[in-house]
């Protein structure tokens, strides 16, 4: 892997992938992409996904806080919805700024403030409501734009760009959607993980019920909409 030749992804949540955009828009032919998870699962998904999509991309798994690449290997690294995951974020930026070239440059999304999700924010109230806290706001955790500035900065970048961007999405199946939604972020509450079976399905169907409302708002001919606010971060060595 030479300097220069190589472009990296990573990413912590199933979404879109900026590894197989990257490979798709790449412009050289020569280049490598290689996109990194923590979870084999994903990682087995994006494979088959890029298979069917016929795109070139290099999976690997690893850590972002301990990347596995040496310095300087990369011109672009791209990281969509995953720095609010990662459990040392310092530490993550770090090795991002290690392996990109000294005219390399780093992308990241995260979005910002719970208090632009209507939507979440109100699930966010209703699972604290049953079971005392929320994973929710997780996600959320970097939405002030001065604070994520200044980590990256932090992190040894020189020059740090933060920039706005909102994107509508669309969800099939409203119902399916609100279990995911509330699977996800009541997995690793404990005072969930402690109930029974019984009690459990309770709970959820008690949290789709307050939600119900709110879920109908979101509705238009059968999809879910919800526009997600970002910070679209840009940053160089």
């Amino acid at each position: 892997m030479h300097p220069g030749d190589c472009d990296l992804a990573a990413q912590e949540i199933p979404c879109k992938s900026p590894s197989r955009s990257a490979a798709r828009s790449r412009r050289r032919p020569t280049a490598t992409v290689i996109g990194l998870d923590l979870n084999p699962h994903m990682l087995a998904v994006a494979r088959a996904s890029a298979s069917r999509e016929g795109v070139a991309v290099e999976w690997r798994e690893g850590r972002v806080e301990q990347l596995p690449f040496p310095d300087r290997s990369f011109d672009l690294v791209l990281c969509q919805a995953g720095l609010m995951f990662f459990a040392d974020r310092p530490a993550a930026l770090t090795e991002m700024r290690r392996v990109l070239t000294d005219a390399g440059r780093a992308c990241a999304s995260v979005l910002q403030g719970l208090d632009r999700h209507p939507f979440y924010q109100t699930l966010h109230e209703k699972i604290q409501e049953r079971l005392g806290m929320s994973g929710v706001s997780e996600i959320f955790a970097l939405g002030d734009s001065d604070g994520l500035r200044e980590l990256v900065m932090a992190a040894g970048f020189r020059t740090v760009t933060v920039q706005p961007v909102t994107v509508t999405a669309r969800f099939p199946d409203p119902g399916s959607f609100l279990a995911g939604e509330i699977d996800v972020d009541t997995a690793a509450i404990p005072s969930m993980q402690h109930l029974d079976d019984q009690a459990r399905r309770a709970t959820v169907a008690a949290i789709r019920d307050d939600m119900e409302a709110p879920l109908r708002e979101a509705i238009e001919s059968d999809y879910v909409v919800i526009p997600f606010h970002t910070w679209i971060v840009g940053a160089s060595p």
